[in-house]
C-alpha cells in the first residue's frame, strides 16, 4: 500500500512528465490527457492516504473514496472533475477520442488544477 508521500511524488513525477510536451505540437494529446488523469488521481490518493483510506486496487475503489472519506464526500465537485478527467483518459486510450491543444489546456487548467489545489490545501 504506497504512502502519502509516494502518491505526492508520483504526481509531481506525472506533472513533471506532463511539462515536457508541447500541448500546440505535439502528436501525443491523447496520453497528455492520460498523464494529467494519472497526476490527478495521486493527488487524491495521497489525501485518502491521510485519511487512513489506502487499500485502492481499482477504480471502482477509487470512486469509493469520494463516498467514504468525508474531505472528499463535503466537496462533491472534485468528484466531478476527477470523473470528467477519468472519462476522458478513458476515451482517449480506448475509444481513440482525439482532443484539441485547447481541450487539453482546459482539462489541464480546470480540472486537474482545482484537485491539485483541494489536495495540497489539505495536505499543508
Amino acid at each position: 500500500m504506497a504512502t502519502e508521500e509516494i502518491h505526492l511524488r508520483q504526481a509531481k513525477h506525472n506533472e513533471q512528465f506532463l511539462d515536457t510536451f508541447d500541448l500546440s505540437t505535439t502528436p501525443y494529446l491523447d496520453w497528455v490527457v492520460t498523464v494529467i488523469f494519472c497526476a490527478a488521481l495521486h493527488y487524491i490518493r495521497a489525501l485518502a492516504a491521510r485519511h487512513h483510506f489506502g487499500n485502492v486496487s481499482s477504480h471502482a475503489d477509487m470512486d469509493r473514496i469520494f463516498s467514504r472519506v468525508p474531505v472528499f464526500r463535503r466537496q462533491p465537485d472534485v468528484y466531478v472533475d476527477y470523473r470528467q478527467l477519468k472519462d476522458d483518459s478513458r476515451a482517449a486510450r480506448y475509444d481513440a477520442r482525439q482532443f484539441s491543444p485547447r481541450e487539453v489546456v482546459e482539462l489541464q487548467d480546470e480540472e486537474f488544477q482545482r484537485i491539485r489545489v483541494f489536495v495540497v490545501a489539505r495536505l499543508n
